[in-house]
């Protein structure tokens, strides 16, 4: 479950979420999180479809392979031991792990290089005309998507 603990009704959940547990003796993982807001979400969807649409590549594709492992690497590439062979393997890290800064700057490279490697400009965040544009164009599309 999570709380916004800014929020005094969450916070009071939290406490007396916490407290049942800590009553049972339960084991527990408490982690912060900070995602990046509905608007980087649906800004980044944009970003990556219209790279789709011009190349004719899925947006799955768009997503793995140019936005995380070309553009992003460290950000999104990590090593992790196999359970069974024992290789190391490469794993892609979800987007939505990232906070709002590493999105941004996700974002930023990819921009860049959809612009310098494929000839295509992706409109800004602030571009609100043209962004209206790609989501219709997308929307047309979607099916091949």
């Amino acid at each position: 479950m999570r709380y916004d603990l800014s929020n005094d009704f969450d916070l009071k959940s939290a406490r007396t979420r916490f407290d049942t547990l800590a009553q049972r003796g339960a084991i527990i993982e408490l982690t912060e999180k900070k995602q990046r807001t509905l608007r980087q979400n649906g800004y980044l969807h944009i970003c990556l479809a219209q790279l789709a649409l011009h190349t004719g590549n899925t947006l799955d594709y768009v997503k793995r392979y140019y936005f995380k492992a070309r553009c992003n690497p460290e950000l999104f590439i990590r090593l992790k031991t196999d359970s069974i062979t024992g290789e190391r393997v490469k794993i892609l890290r979800s987007s939505s792990d990232l906070t709002k800064e590493e999105i941004s700057l996700a974002i930023d490279r990819f921009r860049t290089f959809a612009l310098q490697e494929a000839g295509i400009y992706i409109p800004s965040a602030d571009e609100k005309e043209y962004l209206r544009q790609v989501e219709m164009e997308v929307e047309r599309a979607k099916q091949y998507l």
